[in-house]
């Protein structure tokens, strides 16, 4: 029942992640025994499903690191069915205001406390054998809501506030694109936006993170208080590292 991937955010300590895009439960599973704290199963911009996410879940499982779960979308039901088969830590996109926060919370956690649904066995509680699940497991729900537009800046700190949110997650590309500063990230106005989030965090206890886009990008932001920090992806990886190989090997003399 412990996260404590959700323990060391609320205890200000680092936790450094990957995302995971690929969709493959071999490649998910060598990526978990790399030694990040956590990895991001992508559902929002990979080609996930219920039925891959649960394959990737398991990939991760026997290794010390969170798997966490990007949604599509904030639908209540789509939350229910992705905690159900074993996700308990859930980023949340484009979150703009503190009420589809709280509505998020309320969706993850069983009467009274909110409105998820009970299933009596299920892979979250390990098919019925875990005493006391539906009375407890809102302890071990991790929550990260991701902060992509300028209405979710402006109300960075209502949403900070309210109970059951965990980090505040900026999304560097759409926030730079919903500013007016698409694949800019590094405009002054979105390092601004960047930097009212972090300290709307701050001020309410809140973890703060963000995907880098370079290990430079990364070095700075854990620098200026960033603790969530996603410091690459298995995608770009494999992408870098083929274009590399074969660039060498092309460029080699006949």
């Amino acid at each position: 029942m412990e996260n404590l991937f959700k323990q060391e955010l609320a205890g200000g300590n680092r936790q450094i992640g990957l995302w995971c895009s690929l969709a493959n439960p071999i490649s998910a599973e060598i990526i978990a025994g790399s030694g990040f704290d956590w990895l991001l199963i992508d559902v929002e911009h990979a080609p996930n499903d219920l039925r891959s996410v649960l394959s990737l879940l398991q990939a991760a499982a026997p290794y010390p690191t969170e798997a966490m779960v990007r949604m599509p979308s904030s639908d209540p039901v789509r939350l229910q069915q992705y905690l159900d088969i074993g996700a308990r830590s859930l980023m949340i996109p484009d979150v703009r205001d503190a009420q589809t926060a709280a509505t998020v919370v309320s969706a993850t956690r069983y009467p009274p406390e909110g409105i998820r649904s009970i299933s009596m066995a299920t892979r979250a509680n390990r098919y019925g054998r875990v005493p006391d699940y539906h009375r407890n497991a809102g302890r071990g729900i991790c929550i990260a809501v991701q902060i992509e537009s300028a209405e979710g800046v402006d109300n960075a700190d209502l949403i900070a506030q309210v109970d059951g949110v965990d980090a505040l997650f900026i999304g560097p590309a759409d926030l730079s694109a919903n500013l007016g500063h698409m694949g800019q990230p590094h405009s002054p106005a979105v390092q601004a936006a960047i930097t009212r989030v972090l300290d709307a965090a701050k001020r309410h206890g809140k973890a703060a993170g963000i995907l880098a886009m370079s290990r430079q990008d990364a070095e700075g932001y854990l620098a200026a208080g960033m603790t969530m920090v996603a410091v690459g992806s298995d995608q770009s990886l494999l992408i870098k590292a083929s274009d590399a190989l074969a660039a060498h090997f092309k460029a080699l003399p006949l």
